[in-house]
């Protein structure tokens, strides 16, 4: 049987804003919920020719698994389950009230800090990824109304990932995987991915760094001493994933400190990123996100059982 196919966009040349991300994953996944919706139709038309093969085994253009490598500017995010009592300057400030409204999980005015489209994606063969991308943020058609933290004036939205709050930052590697799960490759359980997403890191840490890394048994993520090293938070429809994983690399992690948020909702433990474990435990120093993403997109392939291709770099 042919493995399944994954094509990798980095962007990794320098850090990029949350929306920009936030952005490429919106248009590949429309443009695989386009390919599912076409070839739905044709089926209902009476085309079957072979349906369920086109489904699982044939890997058209637009209708590939990718896995987006970004490094992104400071930024919180909170998931669906995150209440905006995790972000505890909210207290220690005495912060405006209309911004607690407007983190509020059930908040949907216009001035919400949610992440939307405004639009539907045009789909056009004529069309690239990149121009696609660059058509939302230069039109505005996503909607971008941050809250700013007051110690560091940094941005935080709410976005449709699951999992609570976390912090993005400079020296973070973050992977953004797109796959279709109902792949006979893979399996359509979102359990069973994010344990696949937290396993890419572990492996990644054992056969890169020597590091010894765990799961926990009630909270997602990777963990070395009981302190978090990578946090997972996913998301799909109609089984095609988006969001995903960040691994501390050598970020700054004051971002993380208790006095803004309350990081993925868990008081008794920290945070902790490559750099601190590797020159604390082990005298040596850290590599750079770049080469650790090198030796994530191995294990992500060893792990996920498929063929990596390198796609066009994410300017």
């Amino acid at each position: 049987m042919n493995r399944a196919q994954v094509t990798i966009r980095r962007a990794l040349s320098k850090p990029a804003p949350y929306i920009k991300g936030w952005a490429w994953q919106q248009v590949l996944l429309e443009r695989q919920l386009h390919h599912i919706r076409h070839a739905n139709s044709r089926s209902n038309g009476g085309e079957h020719h072979h349906h369920h093969q086109q489904q699982h085994d044939v890997f058209h253009d637009d209708d590939r698994d990718y896995l987006l490598l970004f490094e992104h500017e400071p930024v919180y995010t909170l998931g669906r389950g995150a209440s905006e009592r995790h972000l505890t300057f909210l207290e220690d400030h005495g912060h405006d009230h209309d911004d607690v409204k407007r983190l509020c999980k059930t908040y949907r005015g216009e001035d919400s800090p949610r992440l939307l489209l405004k639009t539907k994606i045009r789909q056009s063969s004529n069309r690239s990824d990149d121009h696609q991308v660059n058509e939302l943020l230069d039109n505005h058609l996503i909607q971008n109304n941050p809250i700013y933290a007051p110690d560091n004036k940094t941005p935080i939205y709410r976005i449709e990932r699951g999992g609570e709050v976390t912090y993005h930052a400079p020296g973070q590697l973050v992977l953004y995987p797109l796959l279709n799960l109902r792949r006979r490759h893979y399996v359509q359980d979102l359990h069973w991915y994010l344990r696949q997403m937290e396993q890419v890191i572990i492996q990644s840490l054992c056969e890169g760094y020597g590091i010894h890394s765990e799961r926990d048994a009630i909270n997602t993520g990777v963990w070395v001493n009981r302190q978090k090293v990578a946090a997972v938070g996913v998301s799909s429809s109609r089984w095609i994933t988006t969001h995903g994983c960040a691994l501390n690399v050598d970020l700054n992690l004051d971002g993380f400190s208790k006095e803004i948020i309350n990081p993925c909702g868990i008081e008794e433990r920290g945070v902790t990123s490559l750099k601190e474990i590797m020159e604390k435990d082990y005298g040596r120093q850290c590599p750079t996100v770049e080469e650790v993403a090198d030796v994530v997109v191995r294990c992500f392939g060893e792990v996920f059982d498929v063929d990596l291709v390198e796609g066009d770099v994410i300017s």
